[in-house]
């Protein structure tokens, strides 16, 4: 089985990719969806997080992910506590799931995370695949279906690495500033040639 990582800035198309390789059959884990559902149903590590901020992560004694987001995205400190405490338990929902898809004699198991290489351990993948675009293209992508403010964007693109960084980290990079059916063609070009069998 090939274990593929996908990454990319905020609006670059990460979702885009990782839709078209499920649609060839991948297993995909969501970086994202799955640590956000692993937290809400893991008070220890809620906890965890809240004595890791001075900022109150609780809202009507729930604990609230906006709030969250909010203090997370406010400094490169903040991101990185988050990520040091989330991401060892990331990793093992990961190892988990890479063992069942095995099981299932899956081909292609993809992780979909936009701070992969911020989350470290590259070691588990047999190739990163980065997505890019440009900073205009992203913005506008992100206002049509994120709904986030300027300063939002702004403040999330700041504290993600470095584009060019993260191309000397990738071993492959596909650009995704043209139309959908270029992107696709692309990705089916790159898909054709990955060594998964």
């Amino acid at each position: 089985m090939f274990k593929l990582g996908i990454t990319g800035g905020i609006g670059a198309g990460k979702s885009t990719a990782c839709n078209f390789f499920k649609n060839k059959g991948a297993t995909i884990f969501n970086a994202d969806e799955e640590s956000k559902n692993y937290l809400i149903s893991n008070p220890f590590l809620q906890k965890k997080i809240m004595h890791s901020y001075e900022h109150n992560i609780f809202k009507d004694n729930q604990f609230n992910l906006n709030n969250l987001a909010e203090i997370a995205f406010s400094s490169p400190e903040n991101q990185k506590t988050l990520n040091k405490i989330m991401w060892p338990e990331v990793f093992k929902l990961i190892k988990i799931a890479s063992t069942k898809a095995n099981k299932k004699k899956c081909d292609l198991f993809i992780v979909d995370a936009a701070l992969l290489f911020e989350a470290g351990d590259l070691d588990f993948f047999d190739s990163i695949l980065l997505i890019s675009a440009s900073k205009e293209i992203r913005v506008k992508r992100i206002i049509e279906r994120k709904g986030l403010t300027m300063q939002q964007i702004n403040k999330r693109m700041e504290l993600q690495m470095d584009e060019k960084e993260k191309k000397k980290r990738a071993d492959m990079n596909i650009e995704n500033n043209e139309d959908l059916y270029t992107f696709h063609d692309n990705l089916d070009f790159y898909y054709r040639n990955l060594q998964i069998h």
